[in-house]
């Protein structure tokens, strides 16, 4: 019960920070995730119980300061984006190590253990098989997505090096470090405390939450409801490589071939 009154504390700012965001109050909006990290940093040091979730909740916290305070560099979008979650999977990957390999150097092994999301209380297995899965989900999920938020394409064409650069930041950037934080991170330590179905729906509310950039009530409802979908997939394989693939494919058909038509350009 007293672990879970504190850790209302941090879910109830980073979803407060988010109100602000949806109502355009960026300033705000960054003050109070900012006061989420720093009393998920100051917290620990007074209460005597093992507390595993505030690290991940100063992720999360830390990924909307990148996503609103990172400065333009790029005309396009595409290339803006690996800045924001490039730094955001390294703290991801420490926290990870904390909590799954404390000890030992890093190596090749320790690298694929991370990114099939291995030794966080459960041992995963990689098939083949998950890729042609992931494509069929991804591209079934973007159709229901583009139909729901209908965005603009992140590429100015359907060129070969565009789509190369588009599933590149897409699966390996967003998809992974966004399945990094909010399923093998927060939903797999979140389980000791609130259970399988708790966890998940936890873990799905905060996917949701922090879409709130872009203002729209049902988006937030059919993301809450694709989190839930990629939460059941991780708890039935474990498989944090898969969850990112759906998730990064999603993505990819959702900025190229939906908005620009399936019109490539070589």
């Amino acid at each position: 019960m007293r672990k879970g009154l504190i850790y209302l504390l941090p879910i109830s700012l980073i979803i407060i920070a988010e109100i602000f965001f949806f109502n355009r109050m960026a300033e705000a909006c960054l003050a109070i995730h900012g006061l989420n990290v720093f009393l998920c940093i100051l917290l620990p040091i007074f209460v005597k119980d093992d507390y595993e979730l505030f690290p991940i909740f100063v992720l999360i916290s830390v990924l909307r300061v990148l996503n609103i305070g990172m400065p333009f560099f790029f005309k396009f979008t595409i290339y803006w984006l690996p800045l924001i979650y490039g730094p955001a999977i390294i703290a991801g990957y420490i926290v990870w190590r904390g909590l799954a390999h404390p000890e030992g150097r890093f190596s090749l092994k320790t690298l694929a253990r991370f990114i099939n999301g291995d030794g966080l209380g459960y041992r995963t297995t990689w098939h083949w098989y998950y890729v042609p899965i992931a494509l069929g989900a991804g591209l079934a999920m973007s159709l229901v997505e583009f139909a729901v938020l209908g965005p603009g394409a992140l590429i100015p064409d359907a060129g070969l090096l565009n789509l190369l650069t588009l599933m590149i930041v897409m699966v390996v950037f967003i998809g992974f470090c966004e399945e990094l934080v909010f399923r093998a991170l927060l939903q797999s330590r979140a389980e000791p405390w609130l259970g399988i179905y708790g966890a998940m729906l936890l873990s799905a509310s905060l996917f949701s939450v922090m879409h709130s950039g872009y203002s729209s009530i049902p988006y937030l409802i059919f993301v809450f409801g694709v989190g839930l979908v990629l939460a059941y997939i991780y708890v039935k394989t474990r498989s944090l490589a898969l969850v990112s693939l759906i998730h990064g494919f999603l993505n990819f058909f959702l900025f190229s071939f939906l908005p620009l038509g399936w019109n490539f350009n070589l």
